[in-house]
Formats: structure tokens, C-alpha cells, sequence
């Protein structure tokens, strides 16, 4: 399983902007992206990974994220939705993935929702 974090985000979002703000934590954290996909990694100074982060979407239909995420809250509208996932027995990863979307969404606006 996985922690997931989704930034809904008002204007289009930075994510190079938000990492700037979390390579430091940890020790120093290293960022790559996946070969053949919109992915980033952020990984721990001892190489473990602690998130993966997607490239933004936006969502363009009303009401389109509240019904993906499957609750009642008021969402922008277009909104940009940037996904991230960390490992679920590791706290240090769901603080990292945390502080990467508070990052992203007080640079752009909006919210963001957890899988907890």
C-alpha cells in the first residue's frame, strides 16, 4: 500500500518550484525522474525512495475531482491535480510527500487531499 497526497492546485503548479523547498530535508534528498513516464522521485541520502510525484493534469470538468476523490469539498475549478505516493510503514516518507504538496499548493492556491 501507499500514502497518497493529491495537490488540486488554482493555476498551474511548478512542481521544480516546490522541490527546491524539500531537497534539503533529510540530509539532502535527491530528485530523478523514471525513464519513459512524467514521474519524479524524491529519494533519501541512503537511496531509499520516499515519493514519487506525477506530472500535473488539469481537470477541466466541474465537479470531475470531487467525484474522483470521492468526497464533498469545494475544489477549484479548472484545477491542476498532482498526485504523489510514498511508501505506507515509512513516516519520514509521508512527511516528505506532506511538505512537497504544502509546498506546491501555497505557491498556486487550493487544497490538497490524503489518503489520510
Amino acid at each position: 500500500m501507499t500514502f497518497d497526497i493529491i495537490g488540486l492546485c488554482a493555476d498551474r503548479p511548478d512542481p521544480a518550484t516546490a522541490l527546491e523547498s524539500v531537497l534539503p530535508l533529510n540530509g539532502g534528498l535527491t530528485a530523478s525522474t523514471v525513464e519513459g513516464g512524467p514521474v519524479v522521485q524524491l529519494r533519501h541520502p541512503d537511496g531509499r525512495l520516499l515519493v514519487s510525484i506525477e506530472d500535473p493534469r488539469l481537470v477541466r470538468v466541474p465537479g470531475e475531482a470531487r467525484r474522483l476523490l470521492g468526497v464533498e469539498i469545494e475544489v477549484p475549478h479548472p484545477v491542476w491535480w498532482v498526485e504523489s505516493r510514498a511508501p505506507d510503514e515509512d513516516p519520514e516518507a509521508e512527511a516528505v510527500a506532506r511538505a512537497f504538496t504544502e509546498a506546491l499548493v501555497g505557491g498556486t492556491g487550493g487544497l490538497s487531499w490524503s489518503s489520510r
